[in-house]
């Protein structure tokens, strides 16, 4: 067993949850979102206004728009029985509205809509953002206000998985139901260092030449295929035959 998966050990304690409870010893009782003004404070789900802030509006038109889906485009992947799983596109609304469910509605007041590749986008269709995470990444950070006894969960959830296991399945002999794609997705582990090779597009394998095995035997040693009452023949065919090593060693010869 590796030393990061023994529960409790310092190694499983960094890769779990250290991280999630630093972000929790950060802030004090004052820094909690109470409001609705402190929540439009840190998140927002509006496209910003492109003649105040035009960095920012191209990373969100670009990194935070989802969809479109719907009546739009029926083909979008997050369409389930003729519906949005996400639920969008939400509704308009002028003010943020607090704790519903255990999570807000943000501010998405009803502004003219502008023009995202083929589709024309305004305020129902933005994933809720950070303004600063947004434009000190570029690319697509959803944050969300969680005000939900729920949150306690998400942040836990990794503590109580256990190790890192393969995915294994037992079944009836002669039964085939493999999933290869299911089994793929169930069974991945992306580490930090492939999800980082990955973003920034690398090369993930690279073969210069190709390799082939060479028949290897010693001088006029080479094995022979020949029917009964044929060996002379078959003598005389691989005499005039190359083989693989033979051929490697003239051209190592011709072309040193």
């Amino acid at each position: 067993m590796n030393k990061s998966e023994l529960n409790g050990s310092p190694h499983n304690m960094q890769q779990n949850h250290q991280d999630a409870m630093a972000m929790v010893r950060k802030f004090d009782s004052e820094s909690k979102i109470r409001t609705k003004d402190d929540i439009d404070k840190f998140v927002s789900a509006e496209l910003p206004d492109p003649c105040t802030d035009l960095r920012l509006f191209q990373i969100v038109t670009k990194c935070m728009v989802h969809g479109p889906c719907g009546t739009i485009n029926i083909n979008s992947p997050c369409m389930r029985d003729g519906q949005c799983c996400k639920s969008f596109p939400k509704q308009f609304k002028d003010d943020t509205e607090e704790n519903v469910n255990g999570y807000p509605i943000y501010r998405r007041r009803a502004t003219e809509p502008v023009q995202v590749g083929k589709y024309s986008i305004d305020n129902r269709w933005v994933v809720p953002y950070n303004l600063w995470l947004l434009k000190k990444f570029n690319a697509h950070i959803n944050v969300e206000v969680c005000a939900s006894v729920k949150s306690v969960k998400y942040l836990y959830k990794y503590v109580y998985k256990g190790h890192d296991a393969a995915s294994v399945k037992i079944q009836k002999e002669g039964a085939l139901g493999h999933d290869e794609i299911l089994s793929f997705v169930e069974g991945r582990y992306v580490s930090t260092p492939e999800a980082m090779w990955r973003l920034n597009e690398f090369n993930l394998s690279h073969k210069s030449h190709t390799v082939v095995r060479l028949a290897v035997h010693l001088l006029q040693q080479q094995p022979i295929v020949y029917q009964d009452g044929q060996e002379a023949q078959a003598i005389e065919r691989a005499a005039l035959r190359k083989t693989t090593l033979t051929s490697w060693f003239e051209l190592s010869k011709n072309d040193p």
